[in-house]
């Protein structure tokens, strides 16, 4: 029996468990679930502590800047937000006192500024529906993807979309009567007996790959149909918003905030691993850490062990962090299989600044492209005052992902950085090599990039950009069970990528907190004005 474990027994039989040293509530993830949490309990004289297994606050909103381009911020994840839809985070940020300003390129695809290349064909979006097209398809499948997708949605399911929390788990195909949310979107797309041509001109005409193939079909038909249209708030801006000193001002300043209201009783502990729960005979919780070590972007973990006791456990993790923790009741099959209800979607990006936006020059000028390339997606990022371009110039996902993974263990860094944002010269010639076939001209005459940053998210503890639903997953029972899945005990999951509207979104992880917040006498923040 360890030394701290013997003084907890005799505070316990002592009658003193009530001391100092004993938190009141434990986060668990210093993401912007875990920093929310601990922002809206600040001021309820509580002792707190969030423990973080890096030494990064901030999670899956990663943002970071070039010595040579510092005053343009980059996005290695969460990069944007839904103004009319992500109503906690456009009112969170406003109370942390953020700027919002347009995300020009919103979801991408803007007819005007988009260039598809396609088969090794240069196209714009209104071309789709002409000869142009390089699909051969049937009349009547040469129309826009996002047409042709409604359309057979329209045409082959029930879903009208009237009401979607119950229609969701009602609807189904109507060759069949199988329920949609049982199916993947692919074998829904199958059954319409569409032309091969036909389904693979929406598969790559899809921005994300991950979904299309196993994701539950019912992420996705909603969104096809007239009728399926979420509640939509007026919040006074455009209707895809950036924040202009990065993302990860949100954690941050949730963590800033949390920690300046009461430094005597809050506290953050980065580089902390939690390994361990186990109940007490006095009805607290005992929680056994192993310490980790962050060298170059990368955890380690050590040898040395800790423990902390508290009375609330609130878990602010992704899926395979919370699977490997021991903890009382977690080998329950009905705990298991809402874990996991979802899967992991790798995602990849890649940002280079150049001397000058040579993307932008006349003969080009498009500010986004799409391609049936492993790059999949570049974006027009931005300028910096020294006249300094930055080039998004991949967004991948799935098997692009992991194509851009491997080349970054290969070849020489090039990068200024040699963390887990290093770019290869491995990367850069492939990158520069499926560019070039987009844009016309000569690889060779593409600049030399002054320097490079990029990330794959698939490694723990994220393991994935963001999540989809499997086939059989409901949702809002999921994710109500999930908030607190062991009624006698007070653990709790702040569980954003469960969350049932936006799967995988930040403001997923917001309405989680609030769900656990309630268990605390915090009302939703959304009863408030936005």
């Amino acid at each position: 029996m360890s030394f701290v474990t013997v003084c907890f027994c005799i505070l316990v039989a002592l009658g003193q468990s009530e001391g100092e040293d004993v938190e009141d509530v434990t986060i668990i993830g210093a993401g912007i679930g875990g920093t929310y949490t601990g922002w809206r309990l600040r001021n309820k004289g509580l002792r707190i502590g969030i423990y973080e297994y890096s030494n990064r606050v901030g999670g899956r909103m990663y943002t970071k800047t070039f010595p040579d381009a510092p005053d343009v911020p980059i996005e290695l994840g969460a990069m944007r937000i839904k103004s009319k839809e992500q109503l906690r985070m456009i009112k969170a940020g406003r109370e942390l006192g953020l700027k919002f300003i347009h995300f020009t390129e919103e979801m991408g695809r803007i007819p005007n500024h988009t260039l598809l290349y396609l088969r090794d064909t240069r196209l714009s979006i209104p071309e789709l529906e002409t000869s142009k097209n390089p699909y051969r398809l049937r009349s009547g499948e040469r129309k826009n993807p996002t047409y042709l997708k409604k359309t057979l949605s329209e045409l082959f399911t029930n879903y009208n979309g009237s009401v979607p929390r119950t229609e969701l788990f009602t609807a189904f195909t109507l060759s069949d009567g199988m329920p949609l949310y049982l199916q993947s979107y692919s074998e829904v797309i199958r059954k319409t007996g569409i032309s091969n041509e036909a389904y693979n001109y929406i598969f790559y005409n899809e921005l994300h790959h991950g979904g299309f193939g196993n994701g539950q079909s019912i992420e996705r038909i909603p969104k096809t149909r007239q009728g399926y249209e979420r509640n939509k708030y007026s919040t006074g801006l455009p209707p895809v918003v950036t924040v202009p000193t990065g993302m990860a001002s949100y954690p941050k300043g949730f963590m800033s905030h949390f920690l300046a209201h009461n430094p005597k009783r809050h506290h953050y502990h980065p580089n902390n691993q939690l390994m361990k729960i186990s109940k007490t005979k006095g009805g607290l919780y005992l929680l056994i850490f192993r310490r980790t070590i962050t060298i170059n972007g990368k955890t380690i973990p050590t040898a040395k062990y800790f423990e902390v006791i508290t009375r609330n456990v609130i878990l602010a993790l992704p899926k395979v962090p919370i699977q490997q923790i021991q903890m009382p009741n977690s080998n329950s099959s009905v705990f298991q299989s809402a874990l996991n209800s979802i899967k992991d979607v790798q995602a990849s990006k890649i940002f280079l600044v150049y001397d000058y936006p040579w993307w932008l020059e006349k003969r080009f000028n498009f500010t986004f492209t799409q391609a049936d390339l492993p790059y999949r997606q570049s974006f027009h990022w931005g300028l910096s005052r020294n006249g300094k371009g930055v080039f998004l110039l991949s967004y991948a996902d799935d098997e692009d992902a992991v194509f851009w993974g491997l080349l970054q263990q290969r070849g020489n860094v090039i990068s200024k950085r040699n963390d887990d944002t290093r770019i290869t010269d491995e990367v850069i010639r492939h990158a520069h090599d499926q560019i070039s076939k987009v844009y016309k001209i000569d690889y060779r005459n593409i600049p030399a990039p002054v320097d490079g940053m990029m990330h794959v998210w698939n490694k723990y503890p994220f393991n994935g950009g963001w999540v989809t639903w499997k086939p059989g997953s409901r949702w809002y029972d999921i994710k109500n069970y999930l908030t607190s899945p062991f009624p006698q005990d007070k653990i709790f999951i702040v569980h954003g990528y469960w969350g049932a509207e936006h799967n995988g979104w930040a403001e997923s992880s917001l309405e989680a907190a609030d769900d656990v917040l309630t268990h605390f006498g915090v009302p939703s923040y959304l009863s408030f004005n936005v």
